[in-house]
């Protein structure tokens, strides 16, 4: 999902980039700007892709919501190509919705604890469904035939949803406390010299800028089921034991939800 929403952001900035002009930046700057509410952020955005950079930190923007990006497609862009790409994300977006992963068959009667989407969207395995059907079992069910399963395709698809979720939660944590560690981490992530040369000429004084630039490579070159361990280890050999302790944190809630 997140490479999903990564290569929208990039096909967005090359399609809208020429549109936008210091005066055009200015107008979003001021429309967005008690969202934001930081004049010193603000004064220091001079491009297109450091504005989508400031709204996603602020949480204005992300991979479950694109709603700025249509807002500037719509009042400053005008392309059918752009919206085109805008429509087809969201269409993706909510035919993976965690919401649409568990199909839930039941009869007329609905078992009020079985009924809410909070359950549906939380099925992952089947075992997680028998623990479910086990705990109300006691409850009078109006059809014995009602059950509750979610496929092996939409076991996966909510799978990959719950690691993305993790991995961007991860990353804006640890991005705004690794500051000049990240160097360091990254080379104990296995990311090339070239490449952290090439991070640091991209975000020369940013070093939160640097980090979310490096655990996104990592990220897109990482194994799916080792990505956590890695770094989990690049920050302890980092001695970042702090935020190695937070990662950790973060996956056993994301165990337990």
């Amino acid at each position: 999902m997140f490479e999903k929403y990564t290569l929208l952001c990039q096909d967005f900035l090359s399609i809208a980039e020429p549109f936008i002009d210091s005066d055009i930046l200015n107008q979003l700057k001021c429309n967005y700007v008690h969202e934001i509410d930081s004049k010193r952020k603000l004064s220091q955005i001079k491009d297109l892709k450091m504005f989508m950079r400031l709204l996603e930190k602020r949480d204005i923007m992300s991979y479950s919501n694109v709603e700025p990006l249509w807002y500037i497609s719509k009042k400053y862009i005008h392309k059918p190509d752009l919206e085109s790409k805008l429509q087809d994300y969201e269409s993706w977006l909510k035919a993976v919705s965690p919401l649409s992963l568990c199909n839930i068959y039941q009869s007329e009667v609905l078992v009020p604890s079985l009924a809410s989407e909070s359950i549906c969207s939380e099925c992952a395995c089947n075992s997680m469904l028998s623990q479910l059907l086990i705990e109300n079992s006691t409850k009078p069910f109006i059809n014995s035939s009602q059950t509750l399963y979610c496929n092996s395709k939409q076991k996966e698809q909510y799978n990959l949803y719950k690691r993305r979720k993790l991995q961007e939660a991860v990353m804006l944590q640890v991005k705004d406390r690794l500051g000049r560690s990240w160097r360091d981490v990254a080379r104990h992530l296995g990311i090339t010299e070239c490449e952290i040369d090439a991070v640091q000429s991209k975000y020369p004084y940013d070093s939160k800028e640097q980090s979310y630039e490096i655990l996104k490579i990592y990220i897109l070159q990482s194994d799916t089921e080792q990505w956590a361990i890695s770094l989990i280890r690049a920050l302890e050999k980092g001695r970042r034991r702090d935020i190695k302790e937070l990662v950790e944190e973060l996956i056993l809630k994301s165990r337990n939800v």
